[in-house]
């Protein structure tokens, strides 16, 4: 599903970050507790993402995201790097971690969770699922999907 502040946001990041050699992983608007966090989460094309360039595009992106409208709904504003335990959460990721290891925390019908940790051998946006050691896991069911790879 769609969300309207995520993807106004993604139009404004997405080329500012391409205009530096970075690519936009993800945009993340969620709410924790009573707080709403937009999340802009990018890495460079190149290599791992470093405090100096965090540091450098962080004020001009926070200057961008704050002329915009959509930003009275969030109160708190978090720009840096995905991480090593990334978030899959679109198409593109799960296309980019296919053969990485990855945790899944899913939904069993009893409503208790269950953490599974393989490699992620599949990903079919009509069926809406994901695969791990042979196992095809519906999207709806999983709560959360991390990359769990440690990068060298």
């Amino acid at each position: 599903m769609s969300n309207k502040i995520e993807d106004r946001a993604r139009l404004i990041a997405e080329p500012f970050l391409e205009q530096h050699n970075c690519i936009l992983w993800d945009v993340i608007f969620e709410k924790e507790g009573a707080m709403h966090y937009l999340k802009i989460l990018f890495e460079p094309k190149d290599g791992v993402l470093d405090m100096d360039t965090c540091e450098k595009l962080t004020p001009p992106l926070n200057k961008l995201m704050d002329a915009e409208e959509f930003i009275k709904q969030v109160d708190i504003l978090e720009i840096g790097s995905p991480g090593l335990s990334r978030r899959l959460r679109k198409a593109e990721h799960f296309e980019k971690c296919k053969g990485k290891t990855v945790k899944i925390m899913k939904r069993l019908d009893n409503g208790k969770t269950e953490t599974l940790t393989g490699n992620l051998t599949g990903y079919s946006t009509e069926e809406k699922t994901v695969t791990i050691n042979k196992e095809t896991i519906l999207l709806k069911k999983c709560l959360r999907i991390t990359l769990e790879e440690q990068q060298p």
